[in-house]
């Protein structure tokens, strides 16, 4: 179809650039960082008053409420199919269902904690975005 020159010119147009993620969140387990604090407060006898929490990126291609829960369930490493919804916390502490219009208008690299409830009768989880 075309020549050595225009092949070779092709394959590092597709595969020599990195594909941009369409949107970044960055989230932290709060569960995670409250027990290491607790953990602290234990060993050192007294308390640790440091906010220093490590966040992990979640690199989003589709913006769906689907790809966010795979996502996340890597993160906490269990099947997607154990997290039953995923909320972002509202005014006034609101839990507001997930969606993927919600995740298309989430602004690139926000940042979120994570908490997570379990939900009653079975194995499964809330995710809480704070």
């Amino acid at each position: 179809i075309c020549g050595p020159a225009d092949g070779i010119r092709l394959f590092n147009a597709l595969k020599g650039r990195m594909v941009r993620p369409r949107l970044t969140i960055y989230v932290c387990q709060e569960a995670q960082q409250a027990r290491e604090q607790q953990h602290q407060k234990h060993e050192n006898g007294d308390s640790v008053n440091s906010s220093f929490y490590v966040y992990h990126a979640i690199y989003l291609e589709e913006l769906t409420a689907i790809e966010m829960t795979e996502k996340i369930a890597q993160l906490f490493n269990i099947s997607p199919r154990q997290i039953h919804q995923i909320y972002k916390q509202g005014p006034t502490g609101i839990h507001v269902l997930v969606s993927d219009e919600m995740i298309q208008n989430f602004q690139d690299e926000s940042c979120f904690v994570l908490d997570t409830l379990k939900a009653e009768g079975s194995d499964s989880y809330h995710i809480i975005l704070k």
